[in-house]
């Protein structure tokens, strides 16, 4: 766990490479709003913010120290906020890994081609889509 001090170290995805992926113009304007919510934080914060260019950073205080800009633990991500998530849409349980899958299939459903499937999930061989 990092207690503030330390930088968080960031592996390389599973494939080892960056990939590109088409996303909705609904999607940008999210995260429009978003980077400008994290900017205001960023200044609040400033002598506490701990800035290491993530999309989505802890804001909040534990343990008597600030925790602000802080890798989200995976625990708080796969169980805590995704499940709180999960629970408000009223959709049947699933895993954040499960949202790849579900993504796949309504693609595919969607008549999207197992090519573009393929790029979107970072598969080597369609097989394997």
């Amino acid at each position: 766990m990092l207690t503030g001090g330390e930088a968080p170290v960031f592996i390389p995805t599973k494939g080892k490479r960056a990939r590109v992926i088409d996303i909705a113009p609904e999607t940008v304007a999210l995260l429009r709003t978003h980077k400008a919510d994290q900017a205001r934080i960023k200044l609040q914060h400033r002598p506490h913010y701990h800035d290491h260019g993530l999309v989505f950073a802890k804001e909040w205080r534990a343990e008597g120290r600030r925790q602000d800009g802080l890798p989200l633990g995976i625990n708080n991500i796969g169980e805590r906020e995704f499940a709180t998530l999960i629970a408000a849409t009223e959709v049947p349980e699933i895993t954040v890994h499960g949202l790849r899958h579900t993504c796949a299939s309504l693609l595919l459903a969607a008549g999207v081609t197992s090519k573009v499937v393929q790029e979107r999930l970072g598969h080597r061989k369609i097989e394997t889509t």
